[in-house]
Parts: structure tokens; sequence; C-alpha cells
């Protein structure tokens, strides 16, 4: 039912990255056709599909809402919306190579990705049962065929507010540096031909078209700068949204040292969703 393809949703998108994801009480915040998460601490293995030698520090996520259309949903989108996504990273404190470990994580990693297909698999054509969630999404077909998988194709994301840190006080002895990335605002929907934002049912197309927006997308790099890994939440919250750099030296605020300054840009995609092979 509803609430079996809204857990899948934002386990699907959401559940890998943030500690404590818990999608067994929906029904209460769907009744109004709005689930609301807030203050989601991020995992420390967050950024493990990178695989590069960094860990998570710290992280949160200040909200989550997923806002669904109870009386429309075969005409407007699912809106998946994250604010304050601030995620602090350094280096890997244990270098040592890990044989079991490194096996267990690709092992890990397979499994996560054949699960991946799996659900997929089976939301487009089965129904999607998810065993994980004990819900089963197949009454969702008496709709249609294809709803459960236009409701995916359709998903909008908005996020505003994100700050992603690596800062390193160990790789240059006597010297701590921080760089980040920082964006205002991001969104990603689904659009017709002429790129005017629209549901569009696939059954109507073999050519999904998705059009992303940037806002206020930065790169910085600060040298003599303070580390703030492992702050209180409240503090972390108050360094990272001045979107200014403190020096370790004065502990003063100043802006930062930019290897890109804040841009905006706009990007089309299309995704030929035929069932034909190519």
């Amino acid at each position: 039912m509803l609430e079996g393809l809204a857990a899948w949703v934002l386990n699907t998108y959401v559940g890998e990255y943030v500690e404590n994801l818990n999608t067994d009480q929906l029904s209460i915040g769907l009744l109004q056709g709005q689930v609301e998460l807030e203050n989601l601490p991020l995992k420390k293995d967050a950024l493990r599909k990178l695989e590069l030698p960094i860990e998570v520090k710290t992280g949160f996520i200040g909200k989550i809402c997923l806002q669904i259309p109870l009386r429309r949903l075969k005409s407007e989108p699912w809106v998946i919306s994250m604010e304050r996504l601030y995620l602090v990273a350094g280096p890997l404190k244990n270098r040592s190579f890990d044989e079991a470990g490194a096996k267990k994580y690709d092992a890990d990693l397979k499994k996560e990705q054949l699960k991946e297909f799996e659900e997929k698999w089976k939301l487009k054509y089965c129904g999607a049962s998810n065993e994980s969630s004990g819900y089963s999404y197949s009454s969702w077909w008496s709709y249609g065929t294809s709803l459960a998988s236009n409701i995916v194709e359709n998903l909008q994301l908005k996020v505003h507010d994100v700050h992603i840190r690596y800062e390193d006080c160990t790789s240059i002895p006597g010297k701590t540096f921080a760089c980040g990335v920082t964006i205002k605002d991001l969104s990603a929907q689904s659009t017709d031909l002429e790129w005017i934002p629209k549901y569009v049912s696939s059954a109507d197309t073999d050519m999904m078209h998705k059009l992303l927006d940037l806002k206020d997308f930065s790169i910085y790099w600060d040298v003599d700068a303070k580390q703030c890994g492992d702050l209180a939440r409240e503090e972390l919250y108050d360094i990272l949204s001045r979107q200014m750099g403190q020096s370790a030296k004065t502990g003063d605020f100043k802006d930062h040292e930019y290897l890109l300054e804040p841009v905006s840009g706009q990007a089309k995609m299309k995704s030929n969703t035929s069932a034909m092979k190519l």
C-alpha cells in the first residue's frame, strides 16, 4: 500500500546515508500527504562508495520531507525535500590495510547492489514486494501496471543549504587545511519535450527528460583552518551556516579562499526508458 511505497522511496534514496531511519511508522504522516523527519545523523561510512581513504567525522540532515499528492497520484510528482545537509570528513585514522575488512566491504557492496537491482525489477515488473520493510506494493497495480514506475521516474528532488567539508591536520605536519563544497539550492525534476516541468507518464514516451538546477555552487580551500569535526551539532550548524572560514590561530571568521566562487547553472538530461533492447 501507500506506506510500502513511501518506505521504499525513503530507504532507497536516503536510508544508506543516515542512521536510524525508521520507516515503520509512516501511517500518521501519510494521512496528511506529507512525512517529515528531522535532525538525522549521517552514517560514518556515508562516503564509502567514493572508495577514498576518508571517513565522516560528523554530519546531519536538518530536515527531510516527503510530499505525496494523495488526490493526484497519476498527475503530480512525489517530492523529496532536504534542508541543511552538513557533513565534515577527515582522513582515515587507521591506515593499515585490513584484508578481511576489505573482503567484507566488497561482499556487502555486491549484496547492496543486487538488492537494489532486485527491488527495481520488482517495482517495474512484479508490483515490488519489499520483504525487508514488511510491505507489499502489489495493490498499487490496480491503478495501472505503470503507476509505481511513473512515481519513481517523476520523483522530484529539492535540496537547500548544503555544506560538505574535508579537514586535515595530519597530511601536512604543523598545518591544518580545509576544503569544501557549498550549494545553496539544488533541484531535479521531470519535464516535457520543451523542458517545462511536468508530470510525464512513461507510457506516453520512450524518452524521459530531466532538468537539473544548481544555485550558488562553490568550492573553497582554506589554509590555517580551525577544525570543527568534533563540535556539538548546534556549534557545527552555527559555523557551517556562516559560509565563512575560521582561523585556527585567531579564531576569527573570514571569507573562504575560493577555488570556484559561487556559480549557478542548469543541466538538461535525457533517459531512454524504452523496453526494447538498445
